[in-house]
């Protein structure tokens, strides 16, 4: 008994350490033409938001680099922790954190948490 209580207690502890987030590094972003080669990669990206689209009320999809359909980057904000005015984005250079993916031949990096955009404030 006192062996199983110690190995859920070290199950329990390793889910709420993988649940913590890292706090995005600021300190070297990359223009939105490079991400392509940072797929699997969590960096930070700065470029100009082309135009958006708000698909529902937790998903917005911003496009960097290019209108949509030649867009370099779109950054999907989800879900309901992020309160954003999309069209404050428009045209200014913004500043986005996280892990890059594909998603139908293009990069994508998901957007989840607040600190992942950078000076939020400014655009809720």
């Amino acid at each position: 008994m006192k062996y199983l209580f110690v190995s859920l207690f070290t199950v329990f502890i390793s889910f709420g350490a993988s649940a913590q987030t890292v706090a995005p590094d600021w300190s070297a972003p990359l223009p939105s033409k490079n991400i392509a080669a940072q797929v699997d990669h969590s960096v930070a990206v700065c470029d100009t938001v082309s135009d958006f689209r708000v698909v529902s009320p937790v998903l917005t999809l911003i496009n960097i680099g290019g209108r949509y359909p030649n867009q370099n980057l779109t950054v999907a904000v989800k879900g309901d922790k992020i309160k954003i005015n999309a069209a404050l984005m428009k045209s200014k250079a913004v500043c986005f954190y996280g892990p890059v993916t594909i998603f139908k031949n293009k990069p994508e990096i998901v957007i989840t948490e607040p600190e992942q955009i950078k000076d939020i404030k400014q655009y809720q």
